[in-house]
């Protein structure tokens, strides 16, 4: 494979054009890795490639009269140039995605439809803490089993030496790997693994931090706390995290800030459901963005602001801090996932 730019970088049989170029350390945009927020459009100059998902949502109907793809759906057939977006350059610290077998040495219930999963690889786990990897679930426990879809879930988690890779999956029922994931792995049984990717990572910087979760992206915002719990400079530093759920039943966040809370300056917590409570909640009712305009945080905009959750509500959140409360959006991080 050959870049616009005169970059060269191979491309293996059942790689996607966008995970070759970033194995290889060609900063390539992207978000999503699974075809929706169209963030990694290229085009094909020369040389011809096959689309995994012919329709992907990311793409518009002036994308595809212009000729353009989406680099995470590309799979090459033979020697092709492309036009890529890319960044500047990597943040520091940056890890380049790997395939890893992994196996499953931990599960743990954490509400009646999310599920912690502990996987350990052979290699130390190298990651920044928020960022997500794909998972796949082996056909079989055989050796040579082939990998089934795959779906993104964060780490929540620190990176370490000894290989483990820890994830929150929520049950998605009509989905293609979390029920499996949820009802279905045992210990012992053998996960795909792919990553790191993300760019909504722990930055290196001196300000206090807004996490800021809904529903199953509680794991990377609990990855981050940590990240943060870790540093050198955590005595001097304040962790305001919000999440918000649906229902009394889907609230786990508790644990994981208390857990931080010793290590750092302050930390606090404020939870809200979305539904009627029926259970006895006493806590706030709204949606999560809501709840972060209630709170009215001092000096919001002087924060490094992480942003994880469904679509709709990562876009609600966005919005609010940046069009209402004027937070730089340089100063919001958040990876769109669909």
């Amino acid at each position: 494979m050959t870049t616009a730019d005169g970059l060269s970088f191979h491309c293996p049989e059942g790689d996607t054009l966008l995970r070759a170029a970033l194995r290889a350390g060609i900063p390539a945009a992207y978000e999503c890795n699974s075809g929706g927020c169209g963030t990694c459009k290229i085009v094909v100059h020369d040389g011809q490639v096959d689309q995994l998902d012919p329709d992907p949502p990311g793409l518009s109907d002036r994308d595809r009269r212009k000729g353009k793809l989406l680099a995470c759906q590309s799979a090459p057939r033979t020697d092709c140039t492309v036009k890529l977006a890319a960044a500047a350059s990597w943040p520091a610290g940056h890890v380049r995605p790997q395939r890893l077998a992994v196996q499953v040495v931990a599960v743990r219930e954490l509400t009646h439809d999310l599920r912690e999963i502990t996987l350990r690889a052979d290699a130390p786990a190298e990651f920044l803490p928020g960022q997500y990897a794909m998972l796949s679930i082996a056909a079989g426990s055989a050796e040579g089993a082939q990998p089934q879809p795959e779906r993104a879930y964060s780490m929540s988690n620190l990176p370490n030496p000894e290989g483990l890779w820890q994830f929150q999956v929520k049950r998605v029922p009509a989905g293609l790997v979390s029920p499996r994931l949820v009802d279905e792995v045992r210990i012992g049984d053998r996960i795909f693994l792919d990553g790191p990717y993300g760019h909504a990572h722990l930055q290196p910087t001196d300000r206090d931090v807004v996490c800021i979760a809904g529903g199953s992206g509680l794991a990377p915002m609990v990855s981050v706390a940590r990240g943060l719990a870790a540093r050198d400079d955590a005595a001097d530093r304040r962790l305001h995290f919000f999440y918000g759920g649906r229902r009394e039943e889907d609230m786990c966040a508790r644990e994981f800030v208390e857990e931080v809370t010793s290590s750092l300056r302050q930390a606090s917590l404020a939870e809200a459901i979305s539904e009627e409570a029926t259970n006895g909640w006493r806590g706030a009712r709204g949606y999560v963005h809501e709840l972060v305009a209630d709170y009215e945080l001092p000096g919001l905009a002087d924060h490094e602001i992480y942003v994880a959750g469904p679509p709709v509500m990562t876009d609600a959140v966005v919005r609010f801090l940046v069009l209402e409360r004027q937070v730089p959006a340089e100063r919001v991080h958040f990876d769109r996932f669909y």
